[in-house]
Order: structure tokens, then C-alpha cells, then sequence
């Protein structure tokens, strides 16, 4: 057997040193190698989404909880912005896709695939996503007279604090099923609840601000009081 083609090969490895054409051996082996390397690249890209993956768990854990508690207490609905602003929606999409703070800034597909790994979670917010808006467009259009009709024989969309102002404040309620205010506001103006904000305690600057938009001047004055006693 002739050594030929393997003393080719050798000449070709260093023939690609000086710039010549390597022999078809050498070209191969350089393709293999080329190969291997691409395969560690791979590799390495492999690694580092694991990583990333096994990084990100404790966190789609925390979202899926907060989701999970976003859901049981309906904080969509109605909450205080940064700034002390009462943020209300009347559909859950609508808070998801806002812009924050008024929502979440995402699409309803992302909020899906951070919690898909929480079944339960995961079919309620689906639910929810689907779900009629909390006034209902039939309502909202009909005449008083029906729109109260439509309500009653839908008794479980009525919540105990619907069930309240229909019964000891008739005018807010009207204006709660019209659209024209929501649930929470009508509970606070007919001195059922008390009005509530929620106040930024690691930013001074922002609670001070948050606490003049929302409160008497002389209750403001009073708290200030009770402030400097207690320092």
C-alpha cells in the first residue's frame, strides 16, 4: 500500500500555512474541525439557556402567585396609582395590555405563558381573560327599568357590595350598573367604606405627594402633628 496520500496530507496541512490549496484530506479534517467547534458553540448556547432557565424559576413561581392573588381579589379592578390616582378597569385584557402603572405593559399570550406551569392558576386566568366585562354592555343600554330586570335575574354577578348600595343607596347604585361610576367609588360616597389609598413608603417624596392629593388640609395638618410628636 502506497503512503502517498497520507504524506498528501501532511503536505497539505502545511501547504494551508503557506497559502497554498490543501489536498482533499486536509479540507476534510478542517471541515470536521470546523464542525466541532460549531457543535461547542452550540453547546455553550444549550448551557447558558439552561442556566438562565433554572435562574428564572423562583421568579415565574413569584408571578404565578401574584397572578394567582391578583385574580382571588380582583386588584385589577380598582387600585391607587404611584401618584395617589384611582386606576379602575372595567376588563381584565384591558389592565394586562395598559401601559404601566395602569397595567401591566404585555400581551395576554405572555401573561399565559408565565403562568402555564400553575394549572390551576392557569385556567382561571384564561376564564378571566374571557370573562364579560364587569358592566355589561346590555346593561349599560338598556332603559332603568330593564337594566334593573337584567340584574335581577342574574343574581350571582351581584356582589355584596352591589347588594348593599341596591338597597340603601338605590341613586349610586343606578349610576354603578349605567357605567357611570364604579363599585367602589359609589361604597365610598355613600359612607359604606372608607376611602383608601396605597401610599409608596420607601419614596417620601412620592407618599407626601400621594397623601395632598387625597386628604383635608386639616387633616393633613393633624397628621403632620402626630408625626413630629412621635419623633
Amino acid at each position: 500500500m502506497s503512503l502517498a496520500p497520507l504524506q498528501g496530507c501532511r503536505v497539505s496541512g502545511s501547504a494551508r500555512l503557506s497559502g497554498t490549496r490543501p489536498g482533499p484530506i486536509g479540507t476534510l479534517a478542517r471541515s470536521i474541525e470546523d464542525r466541532g467547534n460549531f457543535v461547542k458553540d452550540h453547546g455553550q448556547v444549550v448551557a447558558e439557556l439552561t442556566a438562565d432557565i433554572r435562574a428564572a424559576r423562583p421568579a415565574m413561581t413569584r408571578v404565578a402567585a401574584g397572578v394567582r392573588e391578583l385574580l382571588e381579589t380582583g386588584a385589577w379592578q380598582e387600585f391607587t396609582g404611584p401618584g395617589g390616582e384611582l386606576v379602575e378597569h372595567g376588563e381584565l385584557v384591558e389592565f394586562v395590555t395598559a401601559d404601566p402603572p395602569r397595567g401591566l405593559g404585555i400581551t395576554p399570550g405572555l401573561m399565559r405563558a408565565l403562568v402555564a406551569e400553575d394549572l390551576d392558576t392557569a385556567a382561571r386566568l384564561d376564564q378571566a381573560l374571557l370573562a364579560a366585562p364587569a358592566v355589561t354592555s346590555a346593561v349599560t343600554s338598556a332603559p332603568p327599568a330593564e337594566a334593573q330586570e337584567a340584574q335581577e335575574e342574574t343574581p350571582a354577578r351581584e356582589t355584596p357590595a352591589l347588594r348593599r348600595l341596591r338597597e340603601d343607596a338605590p341613586a349610586l347604585h343606578s349610576r354603578v350598573v349605567a357605567g357611570e361610576m364604579s363599585t367602589n367609588a359609589a361604597m365610598v360616597q355613600a359612607g359604606f367604606r372608607p376611602k383608601t389609598i396605597s401610599v409608596p413608603v420607601s419614596r417620601p417624596e412620592t407618599a407626601a405627594r400621594a397623601l395632598r392629593n387625597n386628604m383635608p388640609r386639616q387633616d393633613l395638618v393633624e397628621l403632620v402633628n402626630l408625626l413630629s410628636a412621635e419623633l
